[in-house]
């Protein structure tokens, strides 16, 4: 009897050794594979069961990497097109330049790193990175919602206000594109200074994911900042633009019957 018990002893060692978290083997047709803390990227590719799921990964990589070089190529080339066309160095068009750079940096900063996550499906670059990863999608993010609240503003006042087009100075753009960033960066260093949800090393040290922190309060300070408050100025403000344009129409229509 004692040597059955310390067979099967054996066979549920070895059964446990297999199946280990910090082991990785190909066991029939399921790999299983963990990383270790200080598994890079690459050492911490998802477990794929199957060679399906491998295909769908490496398909879902080419895709995102495509994604990520049309929008590298796309704001290269309306930087370049606005920066060497002297017709096109409006001041309004500076607006345009800084959403365009700031698109670019999400494509050359944010987009990369968010493949990769998104391929491996666990985080392992660690919470330093993790942090700076997420606070960086939040700076170049806002600042692409808070140019398209500028650009919107500026067509409001250009609408509304005939002499808008000679207040429209390189100053008073370059000012507002300050504003549009230095709001951006106040959203996204909050977490950086420590607003962050209780969970949020654990999260990323033992469950491998990183997202920017689920802290309540830092939650609606940043919705509201990045989205919310931007997408109903930016609907007020046209549809402003569009009651004036009507507007005008009708007066026009008015016009042109009299006369004729």
């Amino acid at each position: 009897m004692g040597g059955a018990d310390g067979e099967e002893l054996l066979e549920w060692e070895a059964l446990y050794l297999r199946l280990s978290p910090t082991n990785s083997s190909w066991n029939g047709s399921e790999w299983n594979a963990t990383a270790p803390p200080n598994a890079t990227w690459w050492d911490a590719a998802a477990p794929f069961d199957s060679p399906a799921a491998l295909v769908r990964a490496a398909a879902k990589a080419v895709v995102l990497g495509l994604l990520i070089l049309a929008t590298v190529v796309g704001n290269v080339f309306v930087i370049a097109a606005i920066l060497l066309e002297r017709h096109l160095r409006s001041a309004a068009n500076q607006l345009i330049l800084s959403l365009a750079v700031a698109d670019l940096l999400v494509a050359c900063l944010v987009m990369p790193l968010g493949a990769v996550y998104e391929v491996a499906q666990r985080w392992t670059l660690g919470p330093e990175l993790c942090d700076m990863w997420t606070s960086g999608d939040v700076l170049c993010c806002t600042a692409s919602i808070l140019h398209l609240v500028a650009i919107a503003l500026d067509r409001y006042w250009a609408v509304t206000n005939i002499d808008y087009i000679h207040a429209r100075t390189a100053k008073r753009v370059g000012l507002m594109i300050a504003c549009v960033w230095v709001v951006s960066f106040l959203v996204c260093i909050a977490p950086l200074l420590g607003w962050k949800d209780p969970d949020w090393n654990r999260r990323v040290s033992e469950e491998l994911r990183c997202i920017v922190s689920q802290d309540v309060g830092y939650q609606i300070f940043a919705t509201a900042s990045s989205f919310y408050v931007p997408v109903l100025i930016i609907l007020i403000l046209y549809w402003r633009i569009y009651q004036t344009a009507r507007k005008r129409i009708r007066r026009r229509r008015a016009a042109t019957a009299r006369g004729g």
